[in-house]
């Protein structure tokens, strides 16, 4: 019931060098800061289509719940 690995899935789990990426360092960051200035601007970038499109969304609702005005 035990199988061996073979070719591609066997060199994959015996490489492991040891200057890989690892976001385990405590350096007091959080995970998704690890890298630099390219994931803050990632991170804010998402954040505010996130913020925004939720207000877009909410104002949206109100306007549609807005009985409209007959002439």
């Amino acid at each position: 019931m035990y199988y061996k690995f073979h070719g591609f899935a066997q060199r994959l789990l015996a490489a492991a060098p040891a200057d890989a990426y690892s976001p385990q360092k405590p350096d007091g960051l959080p995970v998704h800061l690890k890298r630099g200035v390219p994931d803050r601007l990632l991170y804010r970038t998402t954040m505010a289509l996130t913020i925004g499109g939720t207000i877009y969304c909410l104002v949206a609702l109100y306007m549609a719940s807005q009985p409209r005005t007959q002439k």
